[in-house]
């Protein structure tokens, strides 16, 4: 900070130098996030001011939040629940496995070794999550097609169990596990199901309707108690816009404190202060996409995701596992250093070793099959780069 204030003019040269070397979007195959709708962008700023921590001053901003809330649970199959926007689903994650908790202490199932069932694969926010709340993962290895197995699950439900994870759509491979099986063989056994649908929420029920063979994952799944959704991922929100949803109209009210403040509403959320404008910026892009727009959206990006893998197999390439989402995963010897060398030639991949060597790429609504045609000699390029590198230390 400088003793004299510098001039805007100033600022705003300082910060646009600093942003002009971050990756033009043109350049990123790695992200769930994407650039945001210009509308969603534009409302976003015309909130700026609001803090959904205090509703006696933004009361309009506290009904957009509401009505956010009732669109995603109609959307999702739950039009009686309850919900509440948050930073994004980390928190989100972290507010079900809270309510998870606080409903086995209501009905008298808390024990003093609380557990939770969770995938191999399962987000690493979870990791956080657990040790924040003490809570005691029991992780269960996936099956063949990376999911999550029902009937492995049912084995590992003990009377310690609070809650079962499942997910629709992992980030790192794309995957949705069988939500219904799961679901089933939990019935009358108690544990709360929560469904990461993070990355996707704002994917799978679009591309249903496309006619794609996806699992159903939401509250018209009976026995799922509470869904995460990130707005700010293919829901075309700016950063942060998360939301956790209940089926339950009393769901949200598992994690409730009171603040001090005469007046001041009961937070049901992790942060006191939350911006406003993601609730105004997802409820621009909700109401004005629509669902026609939404499914537009997800049909261009599983037209470009069909167009890269149909151009890495005419390369030779093998996938390691057949894209559910708009997530392409490729076995690649050395995917670390082609990554690595990637960034150098100006474009941002991902890579996994969880199995075996993998280059991850991802297609959301700034990729495009131009984009990927560019791509695909450059990737070309690192691997030889890489091969000559590694055939001659």
């Amino acid at each position: 900070m400088e003793d004299v204030g510098l001039p805007a003019s100033e600022v705003r040269r300082r910060i646009a130098a600093e942003l002009e070397d971050d990756v033009p979007w043109n350049r990123v195959l790695n992200s769930i996030c994407t650039e945001p709708h210009p509308l969603a962008v534009e409302m976003a700023a015309a909130a700026a001011r609001t803090n959904l921590g205090d509703v006696r001053i933004f009361r309009g901003t506290k009904r957009i939040e509401r009505e956010v809330v009732r669109i995603l649970l109609s959307f999702l199959g739950g039009p009686t629940g309850s919900g509440t926007l948050v930073s994004g689903g980390t928190e989100a994650n972290l507010l079900s496995m809270a309510a998870a908790r606080e409903s086995a202490r209501a009905d008298g199932r808390l024990t003093d070794r609380p557990e939770v069932i969770v995938s191999s694969t399962v987000h690493f926010s979870f990791a956080k999550i657990f040790a924040i709340l003490g809570l005691t993962p029991v992780v269960v290895p996936v099956d063949d097609s990376l999911r999550l197995p029902a009937e492995e699950v049912l084995r590992q439900v003990t009377e310690h169990t609070v809650a079962v994870v499942a997910t629709a759509g992992s980030s790192e491979f794309g995957v949705v596990d069988d939500v219904e099986a799961i679901a089933s063989r939990l019935a009358g056994r108690g544990p709360h199901l929560h469904v990461d649908a993070a990355t996707g929420g704002f994917i799978i029920p679009f591309a249903r309707e496309l006619g794609r063979e996806l699992p159903r994952f939401d509250f018209s799944v009976d026995g799922v108690d509470s869904i995460t959704i990130d707005p700010h991922k293919y829901g075309l929100a700016p950063v942060p816009a998360g939301v956790i949803l209940f089926r339950e109209p009393e769901g949200a009210q598992r994690f409730a404190f009171d603040s001090f403040f005469k007046d001041t509403p009961t937070h049901h959320t992790l942060l006191g202060t939350r911006p406003g404008s993601a609730a105004v910026a997802t409820y621009a892009v909700l109401e004005h996409l629509g669902r026609s727009g939404f499914l537009a959206v997800t049909r261009h990006n599983y037209e470009v995701t069909d167009h890269l893998v149909a151009r890495l197999r005419e390369a030779g390439h093998e996938l390691f596992v057949e894209p559910q989402l708009n997530i392409v995963v490729v076995r690649m010897p050395h995917a670390a250093r082609i990554s690595e060398r990637l960034e150098e030639l100006g474009w941002i991949a991902s890579t996994s070793t969880r199995f075996v060597e993998t280059l991850r790429l991802v297609v959301a609504r700034h990729v495009t099959t131009e984009m990927v045609d560019a791509f695909l000699p450059v990737l070309e390029r690192a691997r030889r780069d890489v091969a000559a590198e590694v055939a001659y230390p």
